[in-house]
């Protein structure tokens, strides 16, 4: 019907006058026809109030709050800390103790988390409670934060770390709701962007993702607003966050470039990279390690899309997830050229859109190997797509972009109803994650043994059985303690045992106290497991009243097939290491290769009441250093470094070297080494007597240095 101005205008301007009351021929009066028209405006004003950015973002928040309540609910008691997804396998500091377990390795959160107990590396067993340090420990913007807000108390830290994850993912709804209703869109499509994935994970996982979406978003917000100095600040923020965020500052370089602004794009280019590269110095000095860029999550485009599709169609079922998310990447692809030819139009967003697309392209099949992985790495293209969708006036293109945000929504809900489904279904998650494979799986301690120790017996004086465990190991190694404990007198004795795992401190250490009737002896396979119940390794004390008790012990693989190695004598007080002397271990050995499984551990328990500092120096077979790293020990703590010499990158060694020593006056302390010198290979230990402190901390005569150290082991 063609459109007709005079049929509209007809009835209003036959409007009449009755009794000074204009009424419409319509039979209307024109006050009510106002009043209508008010009350339209009134709600037309009422519906713009409810979807403002503060709106939008309130019922984000009670979305995802009811979700957390619900999930933490029904499997954890309503302990929401149980979402830093924490392992029952993994090495965990003290601050966890509390925290609900919920599976064996557990997620990428709890590194991050216990990266936020001891943010700056101050103390020596802080990397054994991370599974990459100096990777996990680049993105130390949120654990710091985190830490600072908590006033340097780690289990108050854990929760700081937690709270900041949700609200920083929760601020970037906010942010880019606000963006839409600046450029005079709703609000509303920041839902499809707060449902993604990567939000998803931030929120059920607890990872610092969200945050470094924060950042990078309200970077590019000020910068688009003229604000280039805080802009510039939250990029550098953002890059200590998550370093793929310097994508962002480098998209801010460029569009700054376009409009001639030299000193601006200069400092964007810059200043963020700067910081990023200060801290992986600190990091290198910190953990003895190179620079650590995590070159192995790239590869050729799209070499992980035939497998996926294999595993996503072929299967007994469709896996809704990963199909949505495959989609969402095959989207972003196209989005991407969408984008990228209108090259007169891009401004900061969009380059940064383009930046992290490409970087998705890229990306190799462990990061693609599941949603929730790739998800996080690629939080922030949603969020653009939403942004750069709606600035399309072409109805075919904002498709194209929009589809991205859309596809990546339907993989936040399928990760939602997963979870909801676990948690109200019949299984639970507990059950579900215990029987799945982790993403992340932290270097698990490798212990074992058949070594000689220097004395067996002591007189009331506490003996030491260093170490003991009841943890898994690489390549599905098993490693237990078997302990005999023997009372050599004719007289009852009453004995305590006290367990210090790496996860305990000396206010938290479990002990067991039995009575030894006359010439008794009594023995545990598992010492760990069956007297105490718990997982982890450690040192065990062994102090008795009444006279002298013999303890042994054997820490070794129980999944390796052979003939069992004998018990071995527990440490006395003549092997406590005091400030002034210093202990060197020879005959060490490394592979680069994780396949071989050939590498050297070294123990460390503090014995002092007072933290203690600890410097550790390794040398090749030359005797030439191959670096050092110093850290703080808590008092009566027990850590053990994994894998020493791949801490600094080490070659092939088969007579490597490390001394150690500490810097802290009053300080005494017991330390082992241990050579594993194959995946079916048992340990050999080597406790060697503690040496007068030289005048250099470099041995002057390689010669004079192996007449000095301790005795090789008698059993391999």
């Amino acid at each position: 019907m063609p459109y007709n101005r005079r049929a509209i205008r007809r009835p209003l301007a036959r409007c009449l006058m009755r009794d000074r009351t204009p009424v419409c021929a319509c039979g209307k009066d024109v006050r009510e026809i106002d009043m209508i028209r008010r009350g339209r405006g009134f709600l037309t004003k009422a519906v713009s109030r409810n979807s403002s950015p503060l709106f939008v973002t309130l019922v984000v928040v009670l979305i995802w709050a009811l979700l957390v309540l619900v999930v933490t609910r029904t499997r954890y008691g309503s302990d929401v800390r149980a979402l830093i997804v924490v392992g029952a396998r993994a090495q965990l500091p003290p601050a966890f103790a509390s925290v609900p377990i919920a599976g064996p390795w557990g997620y990428d959160g709890q590194m991050y988390a216990a990266l936020a107990t001891d943010p700056f590396i101050q103390q020596l067993d802080t990397p054994q409670y991370l599974d990459a340090p100096s990777y996990r420990a680049t993105r130390i913007m949120v654990p710091a934060l985190a830490w600072i807000l908590a006033l340097g108390h780690a289990s108050v830290a854990v929760v700081w770390y937690q709270l900041l994850c949700w609200g920083f993912a929760i601020g970037a709804v906010y942010l880019i709701a606000r963006w839409l209703q600046d450029e005079g869109h709703s609000s509303w499509w920041a839902l499809l962007a707060a449902g993604s994935g990567g939000t998803a994970a931030a929120i059920l996982r607890s990872t610092p993702d969200g945050a470094a979406l924060f950042f990078m978003l309200a970077a590019l917000y000020l910068h688009n607003s003229g604000r280039r100095l805080p802009a510039l600040a939250l990029a550098v923020v953002a890059v200590l966050t998550r370093e793929t965020s310097v994508l962002a500052a480098i998209a801010i370089a460029a569009d700054d470039l376009r409009h001639q602004r030299l000193a601006s794009a200069a400092a964007f280019a810059g200043i963020p990279a700067a910081f990023a590269v200060g801290w992986q110095f600190h990091l290198k000095h910190a953990f003895g390690t190179a620079f650590d860029t995590g070159a192995g999550n790239f590869y050729l485009p799209f070499a992980w899309l035939p497998n996926k599709l294999a595993n996503v169609l072929c299967g007994h079922h469709v896996w809704w997830m990963e199909l949505f998310g495959t989609l969402a990447v095959l989207g972003t692809t196209c989005a991407l050229a969408l984008v990228a030819s209108r090259l007169k139009a891009l401004d900061a967003p969009a380059l940064t859109f383009i930046a992290f697309a490409s970087l998705g392209v890229f990306l190799a099949n462990a990061v693609y190997s599941e949603a929730w992985a790739y998800a996080r790495a690629l939080i922030v293209l949603p969020f653009l797509a939403v942004l750069l969708g709606a600035r399309e006036t072409v109805l075919w293109r904002r498709y194209v972009v929009g589809s991205v945000a859309v596809l990546y929504f339907l993989v936040g809900v399928t990760m939602a109803r997963g979870e909801l489904r676990d948690a109200l279904g019949p299984r639970g998650l507990v059950a579900a994650m215990w029987q799945g494979t982790a993403v992340s799986l932290p270097t698990a301690a490798s212990r074992s043994g058949a070594p000689q120790r220097p004395t067996g017996v002591a007189s009331q004086q506490p003996l030491w059985v260093l170490p003991v465990a009841n943890a898994m190991g690489r390549a599905g190694a098993v490693w237990q303690t078997r302990l005999a404990i023997e009372n050599p007198h004719a007289r009852s004795i009453r004995t305590t045992l006290e367990l210090h795992l790496t996860a305990s401190d000396r206010d938290n250490s479990d002990q067991k106290t039995i009575v030894l009737e006359s010439r008794q002896r009594v023995e545990w396979q598992d010492v760990v497991g069956e007297l105490f119940g718990k997982h982890g390794t450690g040192a065990l004390k062994v102090s008795a009243d009444g006279g002298q008790v013999v303890a042994r012990s054997l820490t070794s693989n129980v999944a390796l097939c052979g003939t069992a190695s004998p018990l071995i004598p527990a440490l006395g007080g003549e092997a406590i290491v005091h400030t002034g002397q210093i202990i060197r271990f020879e005959e060490l050995a490394h592979d680069p290769d994780r396949g071989v499984g050939v590498r050297t551990n070294l123990g460390i328990l503090s014995l002092t009441e007072v933290p203690i500092k600890i410097r550790v120096e390794a040398f090749d077979a030359s005797y030439r250093s191959l670096g050092s790293f110093q850290g703080q020990l808590d008092p009566y703590r027990f850590t053990q470094v994994d894998d020493l010499f791949a801490r600094f990158g080490a070659g092939r060694l088969d007579a490597g070297s490390a001394q150690v020593t500490a810097l802290t006056q009053g300080a005494s302390f017991l330390a082992y080494a241990s050579v594993v010198r194959g995946a079916d290979a048992p340990a050999v230990y080597s406790y060697p007597r503690p040496l007068p402190a030289p005048g250099s901390t470099r041995p002057s005569d390689p010669a004079r240095w192996r007449g000095t150290a301790a005795p090789r082991p008698l059993t391999r």
